[in-house]
């Protein structure tokens, strides 16, 4: 069955294509349509390419933002660490400072070594009570 189409020859069209202003309008009409069509077509490429290439920028720059962020996050707890490290510190050199002028006065040097570590001036006896609170020597 296939041999027999294949030996059988088209025959010729007997209807044939009128040139006047109708037809030429006509081709005119089709030709601008399937333009238009192509066309649309082209812009929806350009405009998925488009915003595929607005996409990948998107990503990029919302990846970059998060990693910001999480810096930002990371140096803020730093500062805050840092911040409370410097207060103690602060505060522990206030407390050495104030000792410095406290060693610097000589009644006060006086009492610390008698209290503390049982020293007494010539003629001085100390007598150590059950309820004293003096720290031993040895004991820092």
């Amino acid at each position: 069955m296939s041999e027999k189409m294949a030996d059988v020859k088209p025959k010729p069209a007997k209807i044939e294509r009128l040139e006047n202003d109708y037809t030429r309008r006509l081709d005119r009409q089709q030709a601008t349509v399937h333009h238009h069509q192509w066309l649309g077509k082209r812009r929806m490429r350009r405009a998925t390419r488009i915003l595929a290439i607005f996409a990948v920028f998107a990503v990029v720059l919302g990846i970059q933002l998060v990693r910001t962020n999480a810096s930002l996050h990371h140096v803020r707890q730093e500062v805050t660490t840092s911040k409370q490290k410097l207060a103690a510190t602060k505060a522990t050199d206030h407390k050495l400072q104030l000792q410095i002028k406290q060693l610097n006065n000589k009644d006060y040097l006086g009492r610390l070594v008698r209290s503390k570590y049982y020293y007494s001036k010539s003629g001085e006896t100390i007598y150590s009570l059950p309820g004293d609170h003096a720290s031993d020597v040895t004991v820092k």
